[in-house]
């Protein structure tokens, strides 16, 4: 069972979850807070970024490359409703930037 744990601000969550599982659904259901509004790509608000076990999810598809750009995926950034897990991962939800 793939275990995910994500960093968000100073906060760390871990969980297991079945493999295979939307990484955005399943962190919602256990009230760990990734900002989303859209769940289908068209936003951008789950932004997160993979830190470990990238070869762990599923390919960039089309629709993050064209919503983060290429460089940011490249980088390591996803998107969460996008992101489905088949084993252990580290991801972390960038703070959004204060002007």
């Amino acid at each position: 069972m793939p275990r995910v744990e994500i960093k968000i601000g100073t906060s760390e969550h871990a969980f297991d979850c079945d493999e295979g599982e939307n990484l955005l659904f399943e962190a919602i259901s256990r009230s760990i807070m990734i900002p989303f509004n859209c769940t289908s790509a068209r936003c951008g608000t789950c932004r997160i970024r993979v830190l470990e076990g990238p070869e762990n999810l599923n390919e960039v598809g089309d629709r993050e490359v064209l919503r983060l750009g290429e460089e940011p995926v490249e980088s390591g950034y996803r998107l969460a409703c996008q992101t489905f897990v088949y084993g252990d991962v580290r991801v972390e939800v960038p703070q959004p930037r204060l002007f």
